[in-house]
């Protein structure tokens, strides 16, 4: 009885690695492009703060295991001066195509912006 729960117990565990090492075979990261913009104004100016963020993402084609990431910040804090925070980025990624598990696809494209105006009438009476 002992031995046909243990065997039972070694058929249950090799059934679990044979599906583990199928699914790792398969399991593939696209290529990826993120770019996290930060951009922050506390001033006393009147005018509001002019913030761009112009980013470019360009990938060819099918592509897996590739990744380019840009983080930035802009901040600036205090004073009556119009704020003016410009801000420029481009990615591009390629692959060859050719993935050892046959999984390719397209890149997946995180952009993320942040942009904050706060006016501080303070920063005026200076």
């Amino acid at each position: 009885m002992k031995f046909a729960l243990f065997s039972l117990g070694l058929f249950s565990f090799s059934s679990f690695l044979t599906v583990a090492a199928s699914l790792n075979q398969v399991a593939s990261a696209q290529c990826v492009i993120a770019d996290v913009a930060i951009q922050v104004a506390v001033h006393g100016s009147e005018k509001p703060a002019q913030q761009t963020n112009q980013v470019e993402m360009m990938s060819d084609g099918p592509c897996t295991g590739n990744t380019s990431v840009s983080t930035s910040r802009q901040i600036h804090v205090g004073g009556a001066d119009d704020v003016r925070q410009e801000r420029r980025s481009r990615h591009q990624i390629s692959g060859d195509g050719d993935s050892s598990t046959g999984v390719n696809g397209p890149t997946v494209a995180v952009p993320v912006e942040v942009q904050v105006d706060v006016d501080n009438p303070a920063d005026r009476l200076h």
